[in-house]
């Protein structure tokens, strides 16, 4: 039957009047949908443009959705895709019914619990990313059909490496960031972070890359660099890293650099600091222990060996043996702490025919007292100002070396027993036995420390197997009661060393030292 009009306006009267809702259905309900933006990019690097700007596609986002101002929320997981798109699951979330608004808060890596660690490997991109923690916000948000967009912030401190191989450096071979504690608590509906925790660990980060760390100060090493020649590595003093800032680390490791630690002074807040290692250079005055074996030049810088001093244009003239405490290397010099051996020698008596007189406050008649003898530079001084000068040639020797001592060192001095004593076991592994005619250790080795410096002809079988090197410390013979010298003879093709009181007069090698 067909309905009038009048009828049919009835009926819809009558449907209000009842108070009746027409039900949505779930196609009629409004999606949320969402797009992304990142803090955009700066860098020119592709390596070090992780992040920054956009993120890869197929990426995932945490997005946690509650009805505004709840505590209660859902999580759901958005994939990203090119130019900010982002991608909703099945089911997504949608607005509620009416006109109550939302809470939207967002978060990458989609793993963040309430804690966050950055990875201890960044070499890679992947892990990298999953490092670089960001968060997004919209609250109080009406219902809208165009994407929302969410706004991601880092909340970690970037830093960007640049590292170059320079003067007497082949390659860089591997770089860390040092005494990064690696932990914050992370709010995920405020994307508060808190303060960095856990053991300070180091970073792994690729050359011409990027790593990020939690914010924090960093007070001490900072970075790492290995290069084919060693380790060189650079501080900071109490710098603070914020969340949300990069700092650019552009540097020159220089030979010089190797082995020791460079301070990054300048470097104020966000920004980028350019460091060469040229402006601070290896000194004697700033070496130590992992620069045993290493070449000292006449002007007292130190390279790694004497392919290195050549390629600085300078002449290697002693290589370090020792390096340890203040007053180590000298009894009588309380701030010397390292000693070196020259690369060449020299040929003497001790003394002269009437065997020398004896001068010395201290005589040492045994093996195992002479052994404690280091007062290398006081006896060479006694023996030099000694009213019988003529008598102590080799003492003379190393006044009238024919290579200058280099600069910031004591000047030659003939070295004590014991002094040789720290060349032997410091540098070479040997220890002598209490009979002074044996030896714990390989003789063979006395020559590889020079030969790993580029000097072959240190220590040669012909040297050793023919001669023996004057010491400063004497000792008195009591049966003939004659003043001696302590030599030492190495038996280069039989095994042992031979420590001996020996006549003056008797001719022998000088191979001066220096303290530093």
């Amino acid at each position: 039957m067909k309905l009038s009009r009048r009828y049919l306006l009835a009926a819809i009267a009558a449907i209000a009047a009842t108070g009746c809702n027409i039900i949505e259905t779930p196609e009629d309900r409004t999606p949320v949908s969402l797009k992304y933006s990142t803090v955009r990019a700066v860098d020119t690097k592709a390596s070090q443009n992780l992040n920054v700007g956009t993120f890869d596609s197929g990426e995932t986002v945490k997005v946690r959705v509650s009805e505004a101002g709840a505590s209660a929320w859902t999580g759901y997981d958005f994939t990203t895709g090119a130019d900010g798109a982002m991608t909703a699951p099945e089911p997504g979330p949608y607005y509620p019914a009416g006109s109550t608004n939302i809470d939207i808060a967002a978060f990458y890596p989609a793993t963040a619990g309430t804690t966050f660690t950055v990875q201890a490997d960044q070499t890679a991109d992947a892990s990298y990313k999953a490092s670089d923690l960001m968060f997004a916000s919209v609250s109080n948000q009406a219902k809208q059909a165009a994407p929302v967009e969410l706004s991601f912030a880092h909340k970690m401190a970037k830093i960007n490496v640049n590292i170059t191989a320079g003067d007497g450096v082949g390659s860089i071979t591997g770089v860390s960031i040092l005494n990064v504690k690696p932990t914050v608590p992370f709010d995920q509906a405020t994307g508060a972070v808190g303060e960095a925790s856990g053991t300070a660990t180091s970073i792994a980060v690729s050359n011409e890359g990027a790593a990020v760390i939690p914010a924090q100060t960093i007070d001490g090493g900072l970075l790492s660099i290995a290069t084919d020649m060693g380790t060189a590595t650079y501080s900071v003093a109490d710098k603070e890293f914020e969340a949300g800032k990069q700092y650019k680390l552009n540097i020159t490791v220089n030979l010089r650099a190797v082995g020791a630690t460079t301070a990054i002074t300048g470097w104020n807040g966000e920004g980028t600091v350019n460091v060469n290692p040229v402006a601070e250079p290896l000194t004697v005055l700033n070496v130590t222990a992992e620069h045993l074996g290493w070449v000292i030049a006449g002007d007292g810088y130190v390279y790694r060996d004497k392919a290195a001093v050549e390629a600085a244009g300078k002449t290697g003239v002693a290589v370090i043996f020792h390096v340890g405490a203040p007053g180590s290397a000298d009894a009588d010099g309380v701030s010397f702490r390292g000693l070196a051996m020259s690369i060449t020698v020299t040929r003497c008596n001790w003394g002269y025919e009437d065997h020398g007189a004896y001068c010395l406050p201290t005589q040492y008649a045994t093996f195992n007292t002479a052994l404690t003898d280091m007062h290398g530079i006081q006896n060479t001084m006694i023996l030099k100002t000694h009213s019988h000068t003529r008598n102590h040639a080799a003492a003379l020797a190393t006044a009238s070396f024919e290579t200058p001592a280099p600069a910031g060192t004591s000047g030659w001095f003939l070295g004590s027993l014991g002094q040789w004593n720290l060349f032997m076991a410091g540098l070479c592994g040997i220890t002598w036995n209490d009979d002074g005619k044996s030896v714990t250790g390989d003789v063979y080795s006395l020559a590889a420390p020079f030969e790993a410096a580029g000097y072959p002809d240190f220590f040669t079988p012909a040297e050793l197997e023919s001669n023996a090197y004057w010491t400063s410390t004497e000792g008195q013979d009591t049966e003939i009661n004659a003043p001696l010298a302590w030599m030492i003879t190495l038996y280069y093709y039989h095994p042992t060393v031979l420590v001996y009181k020996d006549d003056k007069a008797k001719g022998g090698i000088v191979r001066p030292f220096v303290a530093f």
